[in-house]
């Protein structure tokens, strides 16, 4: 009976092997999406651009004289790729209050790349939305000042 259970290393290997082979493998349900691959497929979108006009799980992308850029917007934070870039001028990001972007006490400003410093060109970056404010904005919009 205490030779039956006792199994020598080749069977042990052939038995982890077949388990391993009869387990469904889930991460291979998940897709991924790469908006380096796929540039054609962003949406061109205005720029000041009004949050709810901009359909979910979409890439969209923002042609500016100085930047071109693509991002993603999940409904609070963004995450996007620069494609194109001038060195000399700062990219800001600002969450607007209003929605045609007039300035506003409310709105709420962020700075993605300073003048000669990262993300350059084919670089990421994301903006979280500030969770402590107690408002919603209703614009956003990509900026370059001169």
């Amino acid at each position: 009976m205490a030779k039956l259970f006792s199994l020598n290393p080749a069977w042990l290997a052939v038995f982890i092997f077949a388990m391993i082979l009869a387990t469904p493998n889930d991460s291979l349900a998940l897709e991924r999406v790469s908006l380096k691959k796929y540039p054609e497929l962003s949406i061109p979108v205005p720029n000041p651009m009004v949050i709810s006009k901009l359909p979910a799980r979409k890439s969209f992308q923002v042609n500016h004289e100085e930047f071109i850029l693509q991002f993603f917007f999940n409904g609070r934070d963004i995450f996007g790729y620069i494609l194109k870039r001038n060195k000399r001028r700062p990219i800001y990001f600002r969450w607007c209050f209003f929605r045609n972007c007039e300035e506003s006490p409310y709105d709420f400003n962020k700075v993605i790349a300073e003048a000669f410093n990262p993300p350059y060109d084919s670089d990421f970056f994301s903006i979280k939305f500030p969770s402590y404010l107690n408002y919603s904005f209703q614009g956003m919009m990509f900026s370059s000042p001169k």
